[in-house]
């Protein structure tokens, strides 16, 4: 049976450990960390558990996560009509084309910057709006989803909802 690499490792760290010198099994476990996995991407074998490098890098990256300023606020909706926006009713404060895009993700909001994404849990949990329009400024704190007609944005009416808030 022909050597790989990964092989040829395993013989190297078994043959260093034998020899139980502090300086090659430091260099051991150098080769351990820092080899094997890499030998191991380019083998047809893959281990069924996790290593220990990999937990951690995941706990690390799970800890990173922004978390959500919670705020409950009236919720309202609007849709691309002349008589709810202005002469350009599919253009937002950004000129961002909700007409073309057409896919109901965006929010209107005035305390909030451009870019910002909030979350609805008790409409949808798994789906993330972005703020890209602006309100009159009387309405200073709430927010206002675009909706791709005035029939459901009248169906959807005011609401007060808990909205979760991830600043970047």
């Amino acid at each position: 049976m022909g050597r790989t690499k990964h092989n040829i490792l395993i013989y190297l760290l078994t043959k260093t450990l034998n020899h139980k010198s502090p300086l090659l099994i430091f260099v051991a476990i150098l080769i351990a960390i820092f080899c094997l996995p890499i030998t191991l991407t380019h083998a047809d074998f893959f281990p069924a558990t996790e290593s220990y490098f990999t937990k951690i890098q995941k706990q690390v990256a799970f800890s990173l996560k922004p978390q959500p300023e919670i705020m409950k606020l009236v919720v309202t909706a609007y849709s691309s009509t002349v008589a709810e926006t202005d002469n350009t009713p599919c253009l937002t404060a950004i000129d961002y084309d909700l007409c073309s895009h057409n896919v109901e993700n965006v929010v209107a909001c005035n305390f909030l910057p451009f870019g910002t994404k909030v979350r609805f849990p008790q409409l949808d949990p798994d789906k993330i709006y972005t703020v890209v329009d602006r309100m009159h400024e009387r309405y200073n704190s709430r927010l206002d989803i675009w909706m791709q007609s005035h029939q459901k944005a009248e169906k959807f009416g005011k609401k007060y909802l808990t909205v979760e808030i991830y600043r970047q």
